[in-house]
């Protein structure tokens, strides 16, 4: 069992800090989209236990995703549990029969660089805008891990003052929120 170390802020000028990414020998994976599709538990409250069950749906590809509770700290991690599905709408279709119903959609274009062994994605997420997210690799010890995290994005010009540890549907829920109050 392992569990993932993630940093992501979002980031006003996207091409700039991925140019700065490119400069300090960043290594471009590629350009994808992806559709997350989270998934309501039919009689546990997911949401109170700070987990999330997730389908990601990525070209032909579909991953399923269990995420655990958060960890205190300024980075956010927590456990991870994945696998591949060959057929997302076949997936799909067992959790709705299973009583799991889609509780949010997360829409993106994401752009994948490794660099120093990290991951860095940029995520432009309908709804939300641009942001950087910063993953640790599986290897070595939480504070290595969040070494690593804090320093890429030092080198990268993420101001540690504009990290986030909520998801993207947590800040769309509160953007949402914020709308429906203004009006």
């Amino acid at each position: 069992m392992s569990h993932e170390i993630e940093v992501k802020a979002p980031v006003e000028d996207a091409r700039m800090v991925e140019s700065r990414v490119r400069r300090s020998g960043g290594d471009f994976l590629g350009e994808k989209e992806q559709v997350d599709i989270y998934l309501s538990h039919p009689c546990r409250d997911m949401r109170g236990a700070d987990e999330a069950l997730k389908l990601r749906m990525e070209g032909g590809r579909c991953m399923v995703t269990f995420k655990g509770a958060r960890i205190k700290g300024s980075l956010k991690s927590r456990e991870e549990l994945e696998f591949s599905v060959g057929d997302g709408e076949t997936a799909m279709e067992v959790f709705t029969r299973l009583g799991f119903k889609v509780g949010a959609r997360v829409c993106k274009v994401r752009r994948e660089y490794m660099l120093l062994g990290a991951k860095v994605a940029f995520d432009r997420v309908k709804g939300l805008g641009d942001f950087v997210e910063i993953e640790a690799p599986r290897i070595g010890s939480d504070s290595e891990r969040s070494a690593l995290v804090e320093s890429v994005a030092a080198l990268i010009g993420v101001d540690k003052d504009r990290f986030t540890t909520k998801s993207y549907v947590e800040l769309l829920e509160s953007r949402s929120s914020l709308i429906r109050d203004s009006i």
